[in-house]
């Protein structure tokens, strides 16, 4: 999966939203909404699809393929 602007744009509009009502204490606020923006980026950096065409070469010529990884 590649990264997609509009979904991670929706995510944090989300998280915005659900703190607008906050009246009582800026600092919980502004800490929900930093955890929900940071958690969106990172599940948008863990969506990524590495598609490798080229620059490692072997003896038998070079290497092509999709790599199998997980993002931490």
């Amino acid at each position: 999966m590649s990264l997609d602007q509009q979904r991670l744009k929706q995510k944090i509009k989300t998280a915005i939203q659900a703190e607008q009502a906050e009246e009582q204490n800026a600092n919980t606020s502004l800490d929900r909404l930093s955890e929900a923006i940071s958690q969106a980026v990172i599940a948008e950096i863990k969506a990524i699809k590495i598609n490798y065409t080229s620059g490692l070469v072997s003896p038998n010529g070079p290497v092509t393929g999709t790599l199998n990884m997980t993002i931490e």
